[in-house]
């Protein structure tokens, strides 16, 4: 039973940080463009930092999905596991 709590735990804390990247994502990317922009000198092409910074949010957007959805089926199976359904 102890177990099944502690399990409980880690899993919302991993959903949570999935929603974190997932509200942040825009930020997040803004911060890696910046990065980017830094290593080129502070210059580059209008279309190619739209391109950057549009294929970062979209990288945070799925890598943020994968972690809460992975976070909510643990929290399913621990909360089913809590309830003594699953053995």
């Amino acid at each position: 039973m102890q177990n099944s709590h502690l399990k409980l735990i880690i899993f919302g804390v991993i959903f949570v940080i999935g929603l974190i990247i997932l509200m942040n994502s825009i930020n997040l990317s803004n911060h890696e463009i910046s990065n980017i922009m830094k290593a080129n000198y502070g210059s580059m092409d209008t279309d190619k930092y739209l391109i950057y910074l549009e294929q970062s949010i979209m990288k945070h957007r799925v890598v943020g999905s994968i972690i809460a959805i992975m976070g909510g089926l643990g929290i399913l199976a621990a909360a089913y596991q809590c309830a003594g359904k699953i053995k």
